[in-house]
């Protein structure tokens, strides 16, 4: 089956697709990024992962045409931002 892993930060986005075992889990599919060449110089340990926005561990249970999408930690919590530029604003 086919897996979308889907990386970006402010100067590298990357879509690579994986053909995968079926029932393969989001470990499973980690692991073969490691190895693919356009995934191999990525720095993925500490991130957390998930699928189509939705958080999930390393034991999810993949299906077919799944995108995995790995999520870099926040800057600044949105409300606080918005705050700021509230009162820079008037």
């Amino acid at each position: 089956m086919l897996i979308e892993m889907v990386y970006a930060d402010p100067h590298d986005q990357r879509h690579i697709e994986l053909e995968v075992a079926e029932g393969s889990n989001v470990a499973a599919c980690l692991a073969l990024l490691r190895l693919h060449p356009m995934g191999k110089d990525l720095a993925i340990d500490d991130l957390a992962v998930g699928v189509f926005g939705e958080a999930c561990g390393p034991n999810r249970v993949l299906k077919g045409g799944d995108r995995v999408e790995f999520y870099r930690p926040l800057i600044a919590d949105a409300k606080t931002a918005r705050r700021l530029r509230a009162k820079a604003q008037g």
